[in-house]
């Protein structure tokens, strides 16, 4: 019988018939329409070349033959782009050439996966898309860990005037070939070589954009290809109907941005008694616009390896999971006596070129602290007063005090494995709840007790802080945050 590819060789095709092909199918050519372009392209080359012609049949044969001898690493999709993509350490760059006529798309797009493994639910909320496994009671009892529930987050990159998709702490990756295109299967590690969820990622060319999808749990490859080969972009008319895309933005463009939103102070002049005091010692604290609102004095503070009764009895209130919240890296035993622990010292890596690096390990004796201060309203007008102000330690030269800069960080080890931290230590701490819990509907809601204090009054007030470092010298409370200028009380030397 004879073939139809053997009907209708593709050199005896006319620019009209290539045009007709090119029309109908676009770049969707199944494996097998590729395999028979492939071989007929082959047996063309065979054949001494006689003259150039530009004709349409030639170029197809051209571009058939570039897109099965592309080095590893690059592809073509969709006629639109190529993609080149170098691992060099831990750093994985995605250059993209996209042609210089291509505007950014500004089109409404939804996310539809046309494949769901049978152990998955898809959630698809409005913006968003997700797929999740649903446990019985006795399945989620028998799990060790949460992070063994499988799950898959899908997030829609914008590229914009963009070409060029980089990745920290990835260990390795893969070219993953899909039906049209191709995508990539990451492997990536937190900044200590700690395993993270596989990613994929998957181009689409003419929109302009990429997917992401984060693969919680015992996901097979398989399956997660699968996923990839089937996702797909689909135009809608309103951006209520969207799936929500994010502008792409490099991990070092977040922290920049992350940075400017931080209260970097300038050093503080320790005799300047309008930005710092000691105890016993009022300091103004303004608002926005720099009009004086409260006259702060703190006429106590202690240091102590135990939690106070009623700071104890307010924190036992919350559910064990949510104590953590309050007092990150801290335990204690049920008469409120701070647990030791041990903390590693590493040098931090870049992502690129190194991980995180141990240098030795440190045992920390966290601290409760508890102040005491007077606070003054110092408006014409009855105001209320809510106190949630921060805690942190700074550096000190000379008459000067300055943020705590440091070549190392600490991070505490995790009871399953001494290896891998859980997390990272701080030297900046905001104050426990003061107030007891009470019940509504929802559930626990924490009262944030608010009390009023007319012009000229006075109120006292207690704060309490559990601290874990190294060293509790130079804490000061910060009352900067959001205000010209900068205004501290010092609490210890």
């Amino acid at each position: 019988m004879t073939k139809k590819y053997e009907e209708h060789p593709l050199g005896k095709l006319s620019d009209e018939e290539l045009d007709q092909i090119l029309e109908n199918y676009g770049s969707d050519y199944s494996a097998k329409n590729k395999e028979n372009i492939k071989r007929k392209a082959k047996m063309k080359t065979r054949k001494p070349v006689v003259k150039v012609t530009f004709s349409k049949s030639r170029l197809l044969l051209v571009a058939v033959i570039v897109l099965f001898f592309l080095p590893v690493g690059t592809y073509v999709a969709a006629k639109l782009w190529e993609i080149n993509v170098e691992k060099k350490n831990y750093e994985l760059t995605t250059k993209i050439d996209k042609p210089a006529e291509q505007l950014p798309d500004t089109g409404y797009y939804r996310l539809e996966a046309g494949y769901v493994p049978e152990y998955f639910t898809v959630n698809d909320e409005p913006y968003f898309l997700s797929f999740y496994e649903e446990l019985t009671p006795e399945e989620e009892e028998a799990l060790e860990n949460v992070d063994q529930v499988r799950s898959i987050q899908f997030m829609l990159y914008e590229l914009n005037g963009k070409n060029i998709v980089i990745d920290d702490y990835v260990k390795d990756f893969k070219e993953i070939k899909l039906s049209n295109g191709s995508g990539y299967l990451i492997e990536k590690t937190d900044s200590f070589g700690v395993e993270e969820p596989a990613l994929a990622r998957v181009f689409f060319e003419k929109q302009n954009r990429f997917v992401e999808m984060e693969c919680y749990g015992d996901i097979s490859e398989k399956d997660i290809k699968k996923i990839m080969d089937n996702i797909s972009l689909v135009n809608v008319a309103s951006f209520e109907e969207a799936t929500l895309a994010a502008e792409y933005t490099s991990l070092e463009e977040k922290v920049a941005e992350m940075s400017e939103g931080l209260n970097n102070i300038e050093p503080l002049d320790s005799n300047n008694k309008e930005e710092v005091v000691q105890l016993n010692e009022p300091i103004v604290i303004t608002d926005s616009s720099g009009a004086p609102m409260d006259e702060v004095t703190v006429v106590k503070a202690t240091l102590s390896d135990k939690i106070a009764p009623e700071a104890l009895a307010i924190l036992n209130e919350y559910p064990e999971e949510e104590q953590q919240g309050k007092a990150p890296n801290v335990t204690w035993d049920k008469k409120g006596r701070l647990k030791p622990f041990t903390a590693v010292r590493y040098q931090p890596g870049d992502g690129k070129q190194r991980l995180d690096e141990k240098i030795e390990e440190v045992e920390i004796e966290p601290q409760y602290l508890e102040i005491e201060l007077t606070i003054k309203n110092v408006t014409e007008d009855v105001k209320d007063v809510f106190f949630y102000t921060p805690v942190q330690r700074l550096a000190k030269q000379g008459n000067q005090f300055s943020q705590l800069r440091s070549e190392t960080f600490l991070a505490r080890k995790t009871a399953e494995n001494k290896d891998i931290p859980s997390s990272v230590l701080t030297n900046y701490y905001q104050p426990l709840p003061t107030e007891d819990l009470k019940e509504v509907e929802l559930g626990m809601e924490e009262d944030l007790g608010m009390q009023s204090i007319a012009p000229g009054e006075t109120t006292t007030i207690k704060a309490s802080y559990i601290l874990a470092d190294e060293e509790y010298s130079n804490l000061f409370l910060d009352f900067s945050f959001g205000i010209p200028g900068n205004r501290y009380i010092q609490l210890t030397q």
